[in-house]
């Protein structure tokens, strides 16, 4: 695997971003990037509060404010909020910053570790079918990720092998 690639963790809410890429970079002796964390950071306010105060629109302001920074990081793990790949150009961006991975799942194993997993402002007061849309609405920016990764009934340790498995086949072949 190249050291100075990044890999770049997308898939709906619920598919284990965080916690898969915590322990890859940890495994990979990696550092780790989480957009929303990087978000939160810069803004000094919460997720739920940038939405409460500018909206999903301001949100997906500061998200697209990151890709000039993201460009700077090399042979890191970075994962990123849900919808952050689901704008126009914005997966070739991050295919050019290294190897995009999908985790990918089923919607109700998804749905309900989001809902398990904190405060969500893309949830929240939404109905079940309306977040059900949103993920399929999602599907083909996902779709155009390097590698796909099925995680239902998978655990985090699991994934991450996997994944680490996955980078090796690829590295071997490419």
């Amino acid at each position: 695997m190249d050291g100075g690639e990044n890999i770049v963790l997308i898939g709906f809410m619920g598919a284990g971003k965080s916690s898969v890429g915590r322990l890859l970079a940890k495994r990979l002796g990696r550092c780790f990037v989480e957009t929303d964390d990087l978000i939160v950071a810069k803004e000094g306010r919460s997720i739920p509060e940038i939405f409460a105060t500018g909206g999903e629109a301001r949100f997906r302001e500061l998200e697209a404010d990151l890709l000039e920074l993201l460009r700077l990081k090399r042979g890191e793990v970075i994962a990123t909020g849900g919808g952050f790949p689901c704008r126009e150009g914005r997966m070739e961006t991050l295919k050019a910053l290294g190897t995009v991975i999908w985790l990918a799942g089923e919607f109700e194993a998804l749905y309900e570790r989001a809902l398990r997993s904190g405060s969500r402002p893309m949830l929240d007061g939404k109905p079940k079918e309306e977040v059900a849309a949103l993920c399929r609405a999602r599907e083909p920016f996902y779709r155009q990720a390097h590698l796909a990764l099925e995680t239902t009934g998978l655990g985090v340790d699991q994934v991450v092998r996997r994944i680490v498995s996955l980078l090796r086949s690829r590295a071997r072949v490419g």
